[in-house]
């Protein structure tokens, strides 16, 4: 049996296809260890009749099918292929005199691997501003990879110059030929997703070299490229929904309202953008030989990429709210402490009153939000599941036992669900970590109420067992806290917690890594919405204060924090910068 089989599909390139191959002829590996197959996919510039009098110096097979795609036309080499090993080239690349043995070499023993290696834009391609789009991407993905393994999802690909056991591609069904077959259809993402998923180990090869001749054009990109792109992203997402928060889609919750406003009108007027920004690009097209102008056009090039990508997927699966209710939804939560009477003896700002608390959800239910749970955004995030049109998520702190009494019920009159953190260690006592601070007693929930409310719309998480900075602890201190909570709650509900908070907010590398062993979700202090993009163990709360207007309760909801005391804040700390500058000034005067 053959060793390598190299699998080329083309389309309508006959002259690329010539050098391609001749590129092929001239490898330093043993021309009784490799085949060639191409699978024309329904030329028609000739492309049928150089091949049937093609003379290879190793053996090839030569198959010709109807226009079916690129997808199409890789499996069909795919099946009929006799080596171990498939390597998958374009019919426009040139390859190095040493890429199959760098191939071959870089296939680990016994180990069911993907290997690829480097797409360098060919010198000869011509000088545009999407060759120069295309070179740019390249070696930032390449800068990448010099310094870090291969990434789940970014380098879960089979793009052209990869290489990777027959048996895995069979054993994985091949090219998904739904995905439209044009090039950047996605098809070969979706396969490397489901490779890495059964546990294809991928291995970047930076001395596996082939460079592309560049032929496309800033409109085909535009006009062909940027379309499929974005309809297929679509169903990728769909069809791995732990992709979603990584995909470009996720962008469609980012954003000031301005941007996302923008974002919407481009994607769904009447009339493109682009008819406005061609000319633009015309003019900078033409001056890339300035790297300014070079920069600038290649930026733009990008942004009429999108906005075509936008615009297909409007069309194709519009209409527009949906595709924000499906990848673009926008989460506020709203981190309380105490609810209930003030105490003189405790810390006031984590007190809301009983009055307060009711006028707030009253306020959320007159403007239609659903409070939903960390299960629920959990879904959307990994699976896909539907949120209400306006989500938002309330937690409680250290669950004081005055919840029951004061916020509970309201929570359970209006349908509300949410979430509240239990120290563990203290379950049925009190908060000492405040005592030793120097706040009076506030009683904490035991588990029997733990469990009831478990049954009515409350979610229950971790907020390790005694309330330490975390940063401050390493080894079996850390998981003891960590894992610990989690194993406490656990006997209680019957089942593990799903999220934990950081105690005062302070995490870093090491704490989130250890969370992330246990756990689904984390929250953090810092202010902010949510979308589908942010971090899992970085989410984003604001909390809400005693001395709260109606007013600012509602920009902590639109917004993640209330703007006006923001704006103040900042006013305040740059007065007090410049009163020391004044000072050190007077005092050196």
């Amino acid at each position: 049996m053959m060793k390598f089989s190299v699998c080329i599909a083309t389309y309508n390139r006959k002259d690329s296809l010539q050098r391609t191959l001749q590129s092929l002829f001239t490898q330093d590996f043993p021309l009784d260890q490799f085949e060639i197959v191409i699978v024309d996919d329904g030329s028609t510039d000739g492309t049928a009749e150089f091949l049937r009098t093609l003379q290879a110096p190793c053996t090839r097979q030569v198959l010709h099918q109807p226009n079916r795609g690129q997808a199409a036309a890789q499996n069909a080499a795919i099946r009929a292929a006799q080596g171990d090993l498939i390597l998958l080239l374009d019919d426009d690349i040139l390859c190095e005199r040493d890429l199959l043995r760098q191939h071959v070499e870089s296939h680990s023993e016994g180990k069911a691997s993907l290997v690829f290696g480097s797409i360098l834009v060919a010198e000869e391609s011509p000088d545009t501003l999407a060759a120069e789009w295309t070179r740019v991407s390249t070696a930032q993905a390449m800068s990448r990879l010099e310094s870090n393994r291969p990434t789940w999802p970014f380098d879960a690909i089979t793009d052209a110059n990869c290489s990777i056991p027959r048996a895995s591609l069979l054993a994985c069904g091949g090219l998904d030929e739904s995905f439209h077959a044009g090039s950047n259809a996605r098809s070969n993402a979706d396969l490397g997703l489901r490779l890495w998923k059964h546990g294809v180990h991928f291995c970047y090869a930076p001395s596996a070299v082939v460079r592309q001749i560049y032929f496309k054009s800033s409109e085909q990109l535009v006009r062909d490229d940027a379309k499929w792109y974005g309809r297929n992203e679509v169903l990728l997402s769909r069809k791995h929904p732990q992709y979603r928060p990584h995909s470009p889609l996720a962008s469609l919750g980012k954003g000031s309202f301005a941007k996302r406003f923008l974002r919407t009108a481009s994607a769904t007027s009447p009339i493109s953008p682009d008819l406005f920004l061609r000319g633009p690009y015309w003019f900078l097209e033409r001056l890339r030989s300035i790297p300014g102008a070079r920069r600038a056009g290649v930026r733009l090039l990008q942004t009429r990429m999108a906005l075509s990508g936008y615009r297909s997927i409007a069309r194709e699966f519009g209409p527009w709210d949906a595709l924000l209710g499906e990848f673009g939804r926008r989460l506020p939560v709203l981190l309380y402490h105490h609810v209930g009477p003030g105490r003189q003896d405790t810390y006031p700002e984590l007190t809301v009153s009983p009055g307060k608390f009711e006028r707030q959800m009253d306020w959320l239910a007159r403007h239609g939000y659903v409070c939903i749970r960390p299960a629920d955004w959990l879904a959307w995030c990994r699976e896909g599941k539907s949120l209400p049109p306006k989500p938002v998520l309330l937690t409680f702190d250290d669950a004081y036992a005055d919840l029951i009494e004061y916020a509970f019920p309201v929570l359970r009159r209006h349908g509300f669900g949410a979430a509240v953190y239990v120290v563990t260690g203290q379950i049925g006592g009190t908060n000492v970590w405040d005592q030793a601070a120097g706040s009076g007693v506030h009683h904490l929930m035991n588990a029997e109420q733990i469990r009831e409310w478990a049954q009515h719309g409350i979610e229950f998480g971790a907020h390790t067992r005694s309330h330490p900075d975390l940063t401050q602890l390493s080894g079996d201190a850390l998981a003891a806290e960590i894992r610990g909570s989690r194993e406490d709650l656990e006997r209680i509900l019957e089942h593990p917690p799903s999220s934990f908070v950081y105690p005062f907010g302070y995490q870093n590398d090491c704490v989130r890594a250890a969370v992330e062993q246990y756990f689904d979700l984390a929250f953090t202090v810092e202010e902010g919405l949510n979308d589908l993009s942010t971090n899992l163990f970085e989410l984003r709360r604001t909390m809400v204060r005693p001395d709260d207007s109606i007013q600012r309760f509602s920009s902590r909801v639109r917004f993640g924090w209330p703007p006006l005391l923001h704006v103040r804040s900042r006013l305040r700390i740059r007065s007090r910068v410049k009163q020391a500058w004044r000072s050190l000034r007077f005092a050196h005067s």
